[in-house]
């Protein structure tokens, strides 16, 4: 099993294809599975790395997380130990704001950036909801958590069309590690607010959301993080809510190797800048 010691965990991931690096990390409550779509995409072009956030999946946390920067060093380190100099990274809701943190501290490792149901601050209303959720896992209640969760952050045509798809991604929440979720999910709600250091960050970077995101700091998030940083796109997928990634996966993929590809064709110098750089498109 391939894993890598970091600073208070070992995390698993796994590896396909080959060419220029991508990370994939997923979002709070999940692991690599999330991804399932996107891996075989990605590596008929790419070298994709997956991985089970520390405290998820088959990565085990002997530190829980207390920072979210916690997640952007583990992030560091794997790279370090696959010899990977510079990447694109694709990040999902707590795995966007992890890999936001990785860019800001560590802008020349990055390639581009890909964030989805990202915001780079908070409200006391999400902090709040961060706690509760906190609160249920750690109570026992797994299987009323992940009741609750399916239930809210996929879209109805999604679930009534893709039973099987929910009663795996159900599954996993139900044999979540309390301890580990519930201290990410925390430092989610405590994070601090990342927009005064965006301007800083002129990497390529493609903001995604889902037309249907219920989460109400999403679609303000993207429209941030759009407008903060000076080389973005905003795309909106339609009939997807907070995981486009896997709503949407065939619109997602494709959009993602179309932005890739500009971008490496602008760090080549033979185009100006990503499509669509500075605006925001419906797929």
């Amino acid at each position: 099993m391939p894993t890598v010691t970091t600073a208070g965990a070992k995390l698993y991931y796994e590896e396909a294809g080959a060419g220029s690096a991508v990370v994939l990390a997923h979002g709070g409550g999940g692991d690599l599975s999330q991804w399932r779509h996107q891996v075989p995409a990605l590596a008929a072009h790419h070298r994709v790395i997956a991985f089970d956030a520390r405290g998820h999946g088959r990565s085990a946390a002997s530190t829980p997380p207390g920072r979210i920067t916690d997640f952007a060093d583990d992030i560091a380190e794997l790279l370090r130990h696959l010899g990977i100099a510079r990447a694109h990274l694709i990040g999902a809701t707590l795995g966007g704001v992890a890999v936001l943190e990785f860019a800001l501290a560590r802008p020349a490792a990055v390639q581009s950036l890909v964030l989805i149901s990202t915001a780079p601050d908070t409200t006391e209303e999400m902090r709040l909801r961060f706690e509760a959720s906190a609160e249920v896992v750690e109570s026992g209640d797994l299987a009323g958590f992940a009741e609750g969760f399916i239930s809210f952050i996929f879209s109805s045509d999604f679930a009534d069309s893709h039973p099987d798809d929910l009663a795996d991604f159900r599954q996993r929440l139900e044999r979540i590690d309390p301890a580990g979720y519930a201290a990410s999910i925390r430092a989610l709600g405590n994070r601090p607010d990342l927009t005064p250091r965006l301007g800083q960050l002129r990497v390529p970077a493609l903001i995604v959301t889902g037309a249907l995101d219920p989460i109400p700091t999403s679609a303000p998030g993207a429209a941030l993080l759009a407008q903060a940083l000076p080389n973005a796109r905003n795309q909106v997928i339609p009939d997807a809510a907070h995981l486009p990634q896997i709503e949407r996966p065939d619109l997602f993929n494709r959009l993602v190797l179309d932005f890739f590809a500009a971008a490496e064709r602008q760090a080549a110098g033979t185009a100006p800048r990503p499509p669509g750089a500075g605006h925001e498109g419906v797929a």
